[in-house]
This record gives C-alpha cells, structure tokens and sequence, in this order.
C-alpha cells in the first residue's frame, strides 16, 4: 500500500474545510484520523524540516490553503525545551511522529486580559503517532514540553496561517497575558 503522503492529507483537508467551514469541532474530528495516517510514514518530509536549534523551537511552513482555511507546519522542539503557556485563536491538530512530548491543557474565564485565571484540565504524555486537538475557545491553551532525550518532531496543523499572527501567553504565577506572534521558516 502507498503511503499517505502530504498531497493526499491535503487533497482531504481541502474537502473537509469546505465542507465543515465555520465548524471547528467537526472540522478536527474529520481530520485526525487523516493526520493520524500520514504520520505512520514520514518518509515524504525532507529532513531539512527536521533541523532543530538548541534549547528552542522551530515551525517550518509546508502548506498554506491558498482560501487561508489551513496551515501545515513541521515543528521541531529541542530536547528539555518546553513551551509558555499560550493559545492558538483558531481550531488546530499536533501529530507527534518521533519524540514524546507532554501536554499541559489549560482552560480559561472566557476573557484573554490580565488577569486570566486558567485552570489546569489535564496532562497527557503524547508517543509518535498520536494527535492532539486544539478547538477555541476554551480547548485550544495548552504548554508542550519535549521529554525525550532528542528533539521531537511533529506536524502542525491549524485553520489559518499562525505566521505573525497575534496570539496570548500566559503567566501562571502573576495571571499575566501578555500578547505573542510565531514566526515561522519558509526555508532552511
């Protein structure tokens, strides 16, 4: 059987956001299984996008839906790195495909200002080939923490280009929010 390469997981995605749009939870529910396979054979991605640097992370841009309905990016955490506490603002999937990584979740008063008063939902260690879900407003905070001895690579998948795109991190101690963009590599 041919792999399930990013073309195909695309092909889908186009068809589900379509179809799904304005529906984040279905959205997501149609899409997991997808990413799910194409992680189980990564042979497709080129290893520049698994380039890490040290004590840090890097996103790589892979697809942009060219409606802005999408966007894939591969994701390298360096071993021990761990992200702030932060939010998304669109629905979202983490495919892990080596590593292992925890996942904080987080949910929130329903307001992004200072002070935010978040509480802590639950814990999951994620092993490759697992996916997470990210759906706003109150399922998409969360901090990821490599935990493997090297880095860990994963494939991002969100509803709309996060490239510069304004976001929220939060401080657990001071109840601090304290707005953030990403950028991310188009080349290595």
């Amino acid at each position: 059987m041919a792999a399930y390469m990013i073309d195909d997981f695309c092909r889908d995605l186009d068809r589900i956001v379509v179809e799904q749009q304005g529906h984040d939870r279905a959205i997501v529910a149609a899409a997991k299984p997808l990413l799910e396979k194409m992680l189980a054979d990564m042979s497709w991605l080129d290893p520049k996008y698994t380039r890490g640097v040290e004590n840090a992370s890097v996103q790589y841009r892979l697809r942009k839906h060219p409606d802005n309905l999408y966007f894939i990016s591969a994701t390298v955490f360096w071993n021990g790195y761990a992200t702030p506490v932060h939010d998304h603002m669109t629905w979202g999937l983490v495919g892990l495909w080596h590593g292992t990584e925890q996942e904080e979740r987080f949910t929130h008063d329903g307001e992004r200002t200072t002070p935010a008063k978040l509480r802590h939902v639950g814990t999951v260690v994620a092993a490759p080939g697992s996916v997470t879900t990210l759906i706003p407003p109150a399922q998409e905070i969360h901090r990821i923490t490599n935990i493997s001895p090297t880095p860990s690579y994963s494939i991002h998948v969100y509803g709309t280009d996060i490239d510069g795109m304004l976001r929220h991190r939060f401080d657990l101690e001071t109840d601090e929010v304290k707005p953030f963009t990403v950028t991310v590599q188009t080349a290595v």
